[in-house]
């Protein structure tokens, strides 16, 4: 962030806190510094920022947070990590290799011992660390990085995925070798390391556990994800954006899953329309037999340059009874859910996380909304609606029952809807171009709304293509199979908006126009929101949109609410509008507060410039001192770097 001057008379003053773009590369360079030693919530607190100041400020109390010994002037970790930095790119392939990163993250290894260049195994290297405390990882370590056949950077060795015959060379690897021939092969020369083929905890080292999953896994889990669980991260809510933020729990253990996307339109509005179904959900057991879970749903869409335009996060809490859990539990589950989006290019990512098994799975996808979008649906099923009601996969009064993995059999239909007057034809044809375009025939228009629906029982399994054209020209296309045997379709569990929540579309939309960049858009969504409905979470969002259209006025307006919390942004876009208006006193007092929040260079010149344009001197001199000597303290700790 930058300060600029105007005049009043002849007096000069500080223009306040500016929102500014300076430096992106900076900051792309930083973060990927401390990609390895940052939280998710602090990345995704981070991606909100808008100003130099708040990402000066952030990256302070970054530091600052993890000061072993804040008392003293240097701050030993910052330095270490910055050894650890210097270290895993001259010596160990960077900061992103696997040996990279665990050396930033755990620093040193106790021991290292290097077994390049013995005929018997590859090039590998055994880091042997003593845990001495650290959160969630047992006292004693190994850790074996090795070149799969000497080709290649050293990469993560996980015993149970990997075996001893990954280690063994290629001349002792003959045909048919057993794992637990393979080991003992190393065990001979080289104990320790066959002790570490086996297992990250030395103590549970057991040949005849060789080629299961232990530990091991979780263990190395614990490692890349130590800074969730020993960063203290309560300094993030001085930086909670007008927008808010969501903060992603880190979960190690990756299932499979499947997810679908359609887009549709309800009153004018564009929806992404999303189904996430995982491989397995786990429950855990209560004393009185009842099974529970907790789920999270997390939505995040991003432009093409990686900002944040929306983001959703809903949590559901399952209860199961014994009856329930083995109608439901023993099938596959999905969960519907919807969100509002604007035209343009995007990079969607949904993440499901169990909380109760620690278990989660990430599906990513690009996505193109502008006004040639075709609103379309595609499922085994066309069902009514009540009317009135927002639901996932539906258009008009009408909605479709899905199933993520996109497979049919001979008993059922293909079904679905769309929303344009303009279509005229859909079309099956199997995938590897063989056999002819099959037009659908039972096609119903009514209105904007057409129906279709095609019985399967007459195809052949395969893989096939569903294909919409608009006057002659293809415009959707979306693969399926049909299989050969029957398959359970999956229970739907979905979120259903409310009218309350359709109400605060206009908001939505607005919000997301803002996040884009499009403030003129932004605040036409805005006017549309009924002044009744307007929040602690609303106000600020809106003011941040007039405050970059230079209606101070209006922003002090929204802000100055009894509702609104008078956080750091707040009381910035409060400081900066107050001086923008001439209005000194009320400017003091409200950069006084956000001094509060870091005492920094910046803040200490804003003030002493205000109280010397009320004529209040001495009082700016010692503002303005204070500037000084933490300028001068900055250099000194640069001058030590």
């Amino acid at each position: 962030m930058h300060f600029c001057l105007f005049l009043i008379g002849l007096i000069p003053l500080f223009n306040g806190l500016v929102i500014s773009q300076d430096h992106p590369e900076r900051w792309k360079t930083w973060l990927d510094e401390v990609e390895s030693i940052m939280t998710r919530s602090e990345r995704s607190v981070f991606k909100t920022l808008k100003t130099e100041e708040d990402r000066k400020r952030f990256q302070d109390l970054f530091w600052q947070i993890r000061d072993p010994s804040p008392g003293t002037p240097g701050n030993e970790f910052k330095e270490e990590f910055q050894n650890r930095l210097q270290y895993a790119r001259t010596r160990l392939g960077g900061i992103h290799s696997d040996r990279g990163r665990v050396y930033v993250i755990l620093g040193k290894p106790a021991e290292t011992k290097n077994f390049a260049g013995s005929e018997k195994v590859v090039d590998c290297e055994l880091w042997i660390y003593r845990a001495e405390g650290r959160s969630g990882l047992p006292p004693v370590m190994y850790l074996l990085f090795y070149r799969r056949d000497n080709i290649g950077d050293y990469t993560h060795y996980y015993p149970g995925a990997q075996s001893s015959l990954d280690i063994l060379s290629t001349r002792y690897r003959r045909s048919g070798l057993s794992k637990a021939r393979a080991f003992k092969i190393i065990q001979k020369s080289f104990p320790e390391l066959a002790k570490a083929t086996l297992s990250v905890i030395p103590d549970e080292a057991n040949i005849a556990f060789a080629s299961t999953l232990n530990s091991s896994a979780q263990i190395i889990g614990q490692i890349y994800t130590l800074p969730e669980r020993e960063v203290e991260k309560s300094y993030l809510k001085n930086f909670t954006s007008p927008g808010g933020t969501i903060e992603v729990d880190y979960f190690t253990k990756q299932i499979a899953g499947k997810a679908m996307l359609f887009l549709t339109e309800y009153e004018g509005v564009k929806f992404l329309n999303y189904s996430l179904m995982p491989d397995r959900v786990k429950t855990s057991a209560t004393h009185n037999g009842i099974e529970t879970v907790q789920l999270t749903l997390h939505l995040r869409i991003e432009d093409k340059t990686g900002n944040t335009i929306y983001q959703k996060e809903n949590e559901i809490h399952l209860r199961f009874d014994e009856a329930q859990k083995k109608s439901i539990l023993e099938r596959k589950i999905t969960f519907n859910d919807s969100a509002p989006i604007i035209e343009g290019e995007f990079h969607i990512s949904l993440t499901f996380s169990n909380k109760t098994s620690e278990e989660f799975f990430v599906h990513t996808q690009g996505i193109s909304v502008n006004d040639q979008t075709v609103p379309i649906v595609v499922g085994y099923e066309i069902k009514t609606k009540k009317p009135g009601v927002l639901t996932p996969f539906s258009l008009d009064s009408y909605k479709v029952l899905l199933d993520p993995r996109s497979i049919f059999t001979g008993k059922d239909s293909l079904e679905g809807l769309v929303l344009s007057k303009d279509i005229s034809e859909f079309f099956l044809k199997h995938s590897d171009g063989e056999g002819p375009l099959i037009k659908l025939q039972d096609v119903s228009r009514m209105e904007n709304l057409v129906t279709f629906r095609q019985r399967l029982a007459e195809f052949k399994p395969g893989i096939y293509d569903f294909i919409v054209k608009r006057n002659e020209e293809e415009i959707f296309r979306w693969p399926f199979s049909i299989i050969s045997f029957d398959v359970e379709k999956p229970v739907e569990l979905e979120r259903i908006d409310t009218h309350a929540i359709q109400q605060r579309l206009p908001f939505i939309i607005g919000q997301e126009y803002l996040n884009s960049g499009q403030v003129n858009k932004a605040l036409e969504s805005f006017q549309k929101f009924p002044e009744d409905l307007w929040d602690k979470e609303s106000l600020p969002v809106m003011a941040r949109a007039y405050y970059i259209q230079k209606d101070y006025a209006r922003v002090l307006e929204l802000l100055q609410r009894d509702a609104v919390e008078k956080n750091y942004s707040v009381l910035l876009l409060l400081g900066n509008s107050s001086l923008k208006l001439k209005k000194l006193e009320r400017a003091a007092l409200y950069f006084e507060e956000i001094r509060k929040y870091g005492d920094t260079v910046e803040a200490n010149k804003t003030l002493g410039a205000i109280y010397y344009s009320l004529g209040e001197r001495d009082k700016a001199k010692v503002y303005w001192d204070r500037a000084k000597k933490l300028e001068r303290r900055s250099d000194e700790k640069d001058q030590n770097k």
